[in-house]
């Protein structure tokens, strides 16, 4: 038997005080662990349970990867440049949200174990509650980089693991998810835990970039240090407003997370408009010291910040849309340029279309482009937020304004979007004695917090977008027409995916996107997808995609196979009846079928199905249906 080295003699130790003598091991292994096991343990969790990799519904997967698109986007290169770095080393990398539940998996082509290969999935549940003690679930919970290694896992099953964690934090100070490495062999636990460290840290300099700021200050130690990006980092907007603070930072100040009131000049002693005078003269790195003594070298970072300290940036109605604005179709870019033009002249946007048809990606790119591209984008989605709650959440309220109100009182989104754009996600689910308070801040753009009766004035450009019919709505007493009126300055309609001009070219660049460039799509995939009516419009496309990036191997395109069973199957449906029409019953037509590809394939289901473009599960039932009508 080897010799156990002193770290796993330590944790070996902890398990022993702890499962066999109910002692608290204090000192041998991170007390993070230590919680997560007193948790399991609170639980009634057996430690001898077998490990169930429990995924999500195909719709909670598409509505994860929707609500996690900011995160994903931002984590896309990071993580696949730690996963290249670290595949020679046989880790597996995962990207998970505060949850535990899988967002991105890139699996190790050295790794060989079934247990690892089953958790490194997209839409695997592993948060504590499922699988016990884990890297990410601790890194969560404890807000900084955790190693779980063997038999620190709560379950046995789980021993096999050897985990490194980071969390990431967004600029407003809040867990997003984590960042892990996995695998068999025992950690290098110095490079393990840099290697997510550094990549957690890429992922929230990505983040802050996202909240498109005037100006993004990183503070360093001397003045010589400035040729080096840095963790040290702070977003501001055109007033100097704090948009956002880079973890380092928010350790530094001790401010847990953002208030939306908080300004420049609440962190250091000096006047926000002599630091972007200070830039523009050219002197960088600038000198400033924060309120509790702290002083640090401040210089501009980022195309924004150069922008910023150039003087007033160019007039972005003047320019040709970027790529970011570029939606192929060319029916969709002349509607966002004439879009554009009418928010320049304050009209409200009002975007239709379909749920998927990508309205939140139009409305951030709409504001990207506009004269407002400089304040902050605030969204709020009207039919996902309990009516009790949306007013507090649009509104804001005061102190003791209700039973279990922040404490010193809260802005809402309204507030939050001074000076940038306030986006209302399915407005045509907005209560009506909502819709009046609304009209009202429309109207006076002020707007009065509950619980208070002083007015703020607010200034902010308006985005709306829905799927109902609100003409409709307004017949039905469902929705204020005087409100309709307020919100429909331009309207601009979103094609359902099947309808667009250029659909061909869109499903090849939203494949090498969803890849990472990594894959091409065969001419019989392509065709399919081509003929699918996709109900679930881009968010099921971008679902499709990637779950088949999932399941194909390393390296080759990606085939029907690779698609989800539902898509595959409703093609093989379509093309049944299309048979059928032609001639014969479609039970007798789908027999001949089955049995011609069974008998090209010499009797093999996989490759049957395979051929047929559906899941070997569904050639099952169907050859045991069509068996059952022959007799």
């Amino acid at each position: 038997m080897p010799l156990l080295i002193p770290a796993d003699h330590m944790r070996v130790r902890a398990r022993e005080a702890f499962f066999e003598h109910g002692q608290i091991p204090t000192g041998l292994i991170d007390d993070a662990i230590v919680d997560s096991w007193r948790r399991c343990s609170a639980a009634s969790k057996n430690v001898s349970e077998q490990v169930e990799f429990d995924t999500v519904t195909r719709v909670g997967l598409l509505e994860l990867l929707d609500s996690n698109r900011i995160l994903l986007d931002a984590a896309t290169q990071p993580l696949e440049q730690l996963g290249q770095t670290v595949n020679g080393a046989g880790y597996s990398v995962l990207l998970t949200d505060e949850n535990g539940i899988a967002l991105a998996a890139r699996r190790s082509e050295q790794c060989a174990h079934t247990l690892i290969s089953g958790a490194f999935r997209q839409g695997v549940n592993l948060s504590e509650t499922n699988i016990g003690t884990s890297a990410m679930s601790c890194a969560v919970s404890e807000r900084r980089p955790v190693l779980v290694s063997g038999v620190e896992h709560y379950l046995h099953a789980n021993h096999v693991f050897n985990c490194a964690a980071s969390p990431i934090v967004d600029p407003m100070g809040r867990v997003l998810g984590a960042i892990d490495i996995t695998r068999g062999n025992p950690l290098e636990p110095g490079s393990a835990l840099s290697l997510v460290q550094q990549c957690s840290a890429r992922v929230e300099r990505q983040l802050m970039g996202m909240l498109s700021p005037f100006l993004m200050v990183c503070l360093g130690w001397e003045t010589s240090d400035h040729d080096r990006p840095g963790d040290l980092l702070v977003a501001l907007g055109p007033e100097g407003q704090v948009l956002g603070l880079s973890p380092r930072v928010r350790e530094l100040t001790g401010l847990a997370s953002t208030d939306w009131s908080l300004g420049f000049q609440d962190i250091f002693d000096l006047r926000f408009e002599e630091l972007v005078d200070g830039f523009r003269r050219g002197n960088q790195p600038m000198m400033a010291r924060m309120h509790s003594g702290l002083s640090f070298s401040l210089r501009s970072v980022g195309a924004a910040s150069r922008k910023a300290v150039k003087g007033p940036a160019q007039n972005s109605l003047t320019r040709n849309l970027p790529h970011s604005t570029d939606f192929g179709d060319l029916g969709i870019n002349s509607q966002v340029a004439v879009a554009i033009r009418a928010m320049s002249k304050g009209l409200p946007v009002l975007l239709l279309g379909e749920t998927g048809t990508g309205k939140e990606v139009m409305a951030t790119s709409l504001h990207n482009n506009s004269a407002f591209a400089a304040g902050k984008f605030v969204a709020i989605n009207c039919a996902a937020i309990p009516g009790e709650l949306i007013e507090g959440e649009l509104f804001g309220h005061s102190d003791g304004a209700y039973t279990g109100a922040r404490r010193g009182g809260a802005s809402g989104k309204i507030e939050q979007a001074d000076g940038g754009t306030l986006f209302l996600d399915e407005i045509g689910d907005m209560p009506l004695a909502l819709q009046s308070r609304l009209l009202r801040v429309l109207e006076t753009r002020e707007v009065t917090r509950l619980g208070s009766v002083t007015p703020k004035k607010v200034r902010f450009q308006l985005i709306c977008a829905t799927h109902r019919n609100l003409a409709d709505a307004t017949k039905c007493g469902e929705f204020r027409e005087d409100l309709l009126y307020r919100i429909k300055g331009m309207i601009v309609r979103l094609p359902r995916l099947s309808e667009r001009s250029d659909l061909k070219a869109f499903i090849v660049q939203q494949c090498s996107r969803s890849t990472q460039g990594g894959r091409e799509l065969s001419e019989e995939c392509l065709t399919h997808l081509l003929r699918y009516s996709w109900p679930g419009n881009v968010r099921e496309l971008l679902y499709a995609l990637t779950h088949a990036d999932a399941v194909a191997e390393p390296g080759v395109a990606l085939e029907l196979c690779h698609l989800p069973e539902e898509i595959t199957a409703a093609q093989a449906d379509a093309a049944l009846g299309r048979l059928a029409a032609e001639g014969g019953t479609l039970k007798t037509v789908e027999r001949v079928v089955i049995e011609e590809a069974l008998a090209l394939e010499e009797g093999n289901v996989s490759r049957a199905a395979k051929r047929l473009g559906i899941g070997r599960a569904t050639l099952y039932r169907r050859l045991k249906a069509a068996h059952t009508g022959r007799h």
